[in-house]
């Protein structure tokens, strides 16, 4: 049987869902069935590890930038063009915005006839001025025409897409992204029978505008103001860093946050943490929660509409509006002075976990089918 060729196209190779995700795929994927390619930008902390996975052949171009850049962009969008042509792929699939775009255009003028979108998050969002919202959702709409298949990571996304006509519903596929679960019923395992002696509070965030990291810090500051022994961890990097560390230092938190950078196990911290916080603006779903969830970590996160498929609302943490910085502070101190009620009710809450929709292997086996039904 010949096997089939199958293009994989992202822009960064950073630490984030739609990173890890796309490891796991390109490592699970049988190789005896398909013809692994990566395209994607040269830039990100899972380099060395997307450059490992063996019987994939991997494409590098620096000119596959996030931010708006004519030149690289033409650039960038030719490559993957004369790339496509010369492979003649059978599959392409695509992860993130910017590159959604590119590689969406390049397979279909480059005669790809299966594309695949998966979308992160949609790109257009409240937080955005109006001609960037309707522009983005424009592009949606014209690139969903040459797209066989666009997969959602959670029904927020679905939801949103069949709304704004995006693409008729059958188009549509949800897929959550998968995780280890023997992994983190191990650490939930591990938790019952030794609980976090520290006032510790964690975040998994790329340090970007979306995250909102600022009302993580003030918060933060509301927080301390009751626990003086409350330490914070943010855990990641990116291109807000050197302002970042200029609010901790405006905000007087020098002693109390620390930012740890880019961890690529974070069992250390599912262990030893009472509280996850997320106070992102926008967002897909992101696996920090799922994880955090499975492991028995309280979890106080913005409602980004995602969140909702995994945290059942005071039962495995605490939805709160998007900026909100008091009501961020206010459930986080409700878990941090009532610790024990949260653990019992954490307990009792995994009982309704399907944990199988979370799992490395549903996943796996959802894109297998996908992948194995186009000609």
């Amino acid at each position: 049987m010949k096997k089939k060729k199958i293009l994989f196209v992202i822009t960064y190779l950073e630490l984030g869902g739609a990173q890890k995700q796309l490891l796991s795929i390109m490592k699970s994927l049988p190789k005896d069935e398909f013809e692994v390619f990566l395209a994607a930008g040269e830039k990100g902390f899972l380099k060395k590890d997307f450059l490992s996975v063996g019987g994939v052949s991997v494409f590098l171009i620096p000119e596959l930038v996030r931010t708006v850049n004519p030149l690289l962009d033409i650039l960038a969008f030719f490559k993957l063009y004369f790339y496509m042509k010369k492979n003649n792929f059978d599959i392409m699939h695509t992860h993130s915005p910017k590159a959604s775009i590119l590689a969406r255009l390049a397979a279909y003028l480059a005669g790809v006839k299966n594309i695949i979108y998966t979308v992160h998050g949609w790109p257009f969002h409240k937080y955005m001025n109006i001609f960037s919202y309707y522009l983005y959702l424009f592009l949606e709409k014209v690139f969903a025409n040459i797209t066989s298949k666009i997969i959602v990571v959670s029904k927020a996304d679905l939801d949103i897409g069949i709304k704004n006509r995006i693409a008729c519903a059958n188009k549509f596929q949800l897929i959550y992204y998968g995780v280890d679960i023997d992994q983190f019923e191990n650490i939930f395992s591990q938790r019952i029978s030794m609980i976090p002696k520290e006032n510790l509070i964690i975040t998994v965030s790329a340090l970007k505008k979306q995250k909102g990291l600022d009302y993580f810090l003030q918060a933060a500051q509301i927080i301390s103001k009751k626990h003086a022994d409350a330490k914070f961890l943010i855990i990641g990097d990116g291109p807000k860093r050197s302002a970042i560390e200029l609010k901790i230092n405006n905000f007087g938190l020098q002693d109390r946050v620390v930012l740890k950078g880019w961890v690529d196990d974070l069992t250390e911290f599912y262990l030893k943490t009472k509280l996850m916080v997320v106070s992102s603006l926008w967002e897909g779903l992101p696996v920090a929660i799922i994880e955090a969830v499975l492991s028995g970590v309280a979890v106080v996160a913005t409602d980004t509409g995602g969140v909702r498929d995994i945290i059942k609302d005071n039962r495995s943490g605490v939805i709160v509006d998007r900026a909100d910085i008091n009501s961020l502070a206010k459930a986080s101190l409700d878990v941090l002075d009532n610790f024990k009620a949260w653990q019992d009710k954490i307990a009792a809450n995994r009982n309704s976990i399907v944990f199988s929709e979370w799992s490395s292997e549903k996943m796996i086996n959802q894109l297998h089918g996908l992948y194995s039904s186009f000609s």
